[in-house]
C-alpha cells in the first residue's frame, strides 16, 4: 500500500503531507452527506492546510478522495488536526427552484451550474418529474428527494456522489465488486440486527389534494398478514397534486414494498479494499446469520476507511438487505 496525502492553499502553494500525516479517516455515506476525510498530523508550526485549501487522497496511485478542508484544530505540541469534505458540502447551500418536465440528470445539472460545481458522468434515469416544487430548501435535499422519488418511479437504485472532484449519478448496478467479504474472505467482525422499529410500515398512506373539490384525496395500501404479526404501523406522506391516481397508486404499492419488511442491518469490520465506497454492491456470506448463509448481494449504505501509517488499512461497512429495497433492481 502506498498512500500519499497532497494539498493545495488558496495562493496555490502545493503541499505534500504524506510524511506528517499519522492517520486518515475516509467516510461516505448512500444519501444525503458529503463525502468526508478527517486526518492527523504533526506540523512543526502554524497551520500547514488553511481552510479552503483542496486536498488529494491516494491509495496505490488511485484517488479515493478529493476535498476541501473546512476545519482545522491545532494543540500546544504540534497534533493538527483536519476535516476535509467533497464536493456535495457546497449542495448545503439553500435555494429555491421550480423544475418543469425535468429528470434528476437536469436538475443536479442545474444546480451544479449555479454553484459552479464540477460535473462528471450522469447516467440517464429515463424518469422525468412533471413538476418539482423547492422552496428554501438546501440544493443537497433538493437532489437527495428528488433521487428518492426516482427510485420509487424506476424501480432502480440511484447513486449520486462526488467521484474524486466530479459529480456523479450512476445506477448501482454498475457500481459492483466481485470480491466476497465475510467468513474467510477478508472480514474481521460483525454485528447483524433484525427491528421492525426504525423503517418498517404495513399500512401506506398517502393524501393529494383535490382543487376541484377542495378536499384532500386518500390512498391507502396494506398487508393484514403483518399487520396481524406486528400491529399497525402507519407510513402518512402528502404527495404531489400534480400526480393522477394511477400513478399515486403505483406509489403507494412501492412505499409499501419498500417498508412492509422487517430491518435488517449489517455493520461489517473488513481489511481494506481501495475504492470501496457507499452505494456499492458487495457479495457477503456468513454462515451463522441465516440470510446470509449463501451469497447475497447487499448495498453498502455507509463506508468508513481508516488508515495509519503507510501499512495498516481496514474498513467498516454498513450494509442492507438487497429485500428492503422494494423491488428496486440492484443488479
Amino acid at each position: 500500500m502506498a498512500i500519499r496525502l497532497t494539498g493545495v492553499t488558496y495562493d496555490n502553494r502545493m503541499i505534500d503531507y504524506t510524511d506528517a500525516l499519522k492517520k486518515a479517516e475516509i467516510q461516505t455515506n448512500r444519501m444525503d452527506t458529503p463525502g468526508k476525510m478527517t486526518f492527523e498530523g504533526v506540523e512543526d508550526s502554524g497551520i500547514a492546510l488553511p481552510e479552503g485549501s483542496a486536498v488529494t487522497f491516494t491509495d496505490g496511485g488511485t484517488v479515493v478522495f478529493k476535498g476541501y478542508v473546512f476545519t482545522a484544530k491545532r494543540d500546544r505540541y504540534g497534533n493538527v488536526s483536519y476535516t476535509a469534505y467533497d464536493q456535495l458540502r457546497y449542495l448545503k447551500s439553500k435555494q429555491s427552484y421550480t423544475f418543469e418536465n425535468q429528470s434528476l440528470e437536469q436538475i443536479i445539472t442545474q444546480i451544479a451550474t449555479d454553484f459552479n460545481l464540477t460535473l462528471g458522468t450522469l447516467e440517464p434515469t429515463g424518469y422525468i418529474f412533471p413538476s418539482l416544487i423547492k422552496e428554501n430548501e438546501t440544493c443537497l435535499d433538493i437532489i437527495f428527494d428528488a433521487l428518492s422519488k426516482t427510485i420509487y418511479q424506476t424501480g432502480k437504485i440511484w447513486i449520486f456522489y462526488d467521484d474524486a472532484g466530479a459529480l456523479t449519478l450512476r445506477e448501482a448496478k454498475n457500481l459492483q465488486i466481485t470480491t466476497v467479504i465475510g467468513d474467510g474472505s477478508m472480514m474481521t467482525d460483525y454485528e447483524y440486527k433484525r427491528d421492525i422499529d426504525s423503517q418498517t410500515y404495513n399500512r401506506v398512506k398517502l393524501a393529494r389534494p383535490n382543487k376541484d373539490t377542495g378536499r384532500t384525496d386518500i390512498y391507502v395500501h396494506e398487508d393484514t398478514e403483518t399487520i396481524s404479526k406486528w400491529g399497525l404501523l402507519q407510513y402518512y406522506d402528502k404527495v404531489d397534486d400534480e400526480l393522477n391516481e394511477a400513478q399515486i397508486d403505483l406509489l403507494c404499492q412501492n412505499y409499501l414494498k419498500y417498508y412492509n419488511k422487517v430491518t435488517q442491518s449489517l455493520s461489517l469490520e473488513a481489511m481494506g479494499i481501495t475504492g470501496i465506497r457507499a452505494g456499492m454492491i458487495l457479495p457477503v456470506l456468513i454462515n451463522d446469520v441465516e440470510t446470509l448463509s449463501y451469497n447475497r448481494v447487499l448495498l453498502a449504505e455507509k463506508v468508513t476507511h481508516t488508515y495509519e501509517g503507510s501499512a495498516y488499512h481496514k474498513m467498516k461497512i454498513d450494509v442492507k438487505n438487497f429485500e428492503q429495497l422494494g423491488g428496486a433492481s440492484l443488479v
